[in-house]
């Protein structure tokens, strides 16, 4: 194993790794969401694509599964439901353009799109959608499938804007998200499986990573807790505006 994870990286790549894993993973415990936003695009500029993919998926199908499991008391399956369908036809198409296109075109449309909403979301005096209209989960889940498996993450934002038309409080909110982000990368990592990516490199790589995942993930855990609900959805907020600026410079 020590000689297959010399192989796959270096001691500085490898150091790299261990921290942009606990940031990422800091704020997925926080938030519920945001450590592929933060990890994609920094492993990508150590690691080759194809090792980062099934690593970061595989990580976050753990940490969802942590979450939850713990919160799964507090989880909007309502809004869970509305989902599937669309995701499952999303990430379908998503997976057949992965093999296929470049999606530099869809990227930035899609950033231009988070950095908006996150800062109408942050305008002084802006009105809130009171409920879920009809089109929103369809859209949600489909777009959010479809990057998600383009991208090997960063749907988070999609999800988001279906969650905050949902008014859900914070702790309904981290929960609901982790459970339809742990769907999601399940059915993203059979797909990535079948394309051959998960090989003896990646897999000791994800091996070594798992410990810093938790981590960092007990560090979010700490911040949650000492949120109060104005500060979070700016934090929210904030991440979105990160997620747009990160699909743009990817």
């Amino acid at each position: 194993m020590i000689e297959i994870l010399q192989a796959t990286a270096s001691p500085w790549q490898l150091g790299w790794c261990a921290l942009v894993i606990v940031a990422a993973y800091t704020l997925r415990g926080a938030t519920g969401f945001g450590a592929g936003v933060v990890a994609i695009p920094l492993l990508v500029l150590a690691l080759p694509l194809h090792v980062v993919i099934p690593v970061i998926t595989t990580l976050g199908i753990l940490a969802s599964f942590g979450q939850t499991v713990r919160e799964f008391r507090h989880v909007d399956w309502r809004g869970v439901r509305g989902l599937l369908l669309p995701t499952l036809v999303g990430a379908g198409a998503g997976l057949w353009l992965f093999q296929r296109l470049h999606p530099e075109m869809l990227r930035g449309a899609l950033a231009l799109f988070i950095i908006g909403y996150a800062l109408w979301n942050l305008a002084p005096g802006r009105i809130e959608l009171r409920a879920p209209r009809v089109w929103l989960a369809p859209v949600a889940g489909a777009s959010g499938g479809l990057v998600s498996t383009l991208f090997g993450g960063m749907a988070g934002p999609m999800f988001v804007v279906y969650l905050n038309a949902l008014r859900l409080d914070k702790t309904r909110f981290r929960a609901t998200i982790s459970a339809i982000l742990f769907l999601l990368a399940l059915l993203r990592a059979g797909g990535y499986g079948s394309l051959g990516f998960y090989d003896a490199k990646a897999l000791t790589l994800l091996v070594a990573l798992v410990p810093v995942m938790v981590l960092g993930m007990v560090f979010g855990e700490r911040v949650h807790h000492g949120l109060d609900e104005h500060l979070f959805k700016r934090i929210v907020a904030a991440l979105l505006v990160a997620c747009g600026v990160a699909l743009l410079l990817k």
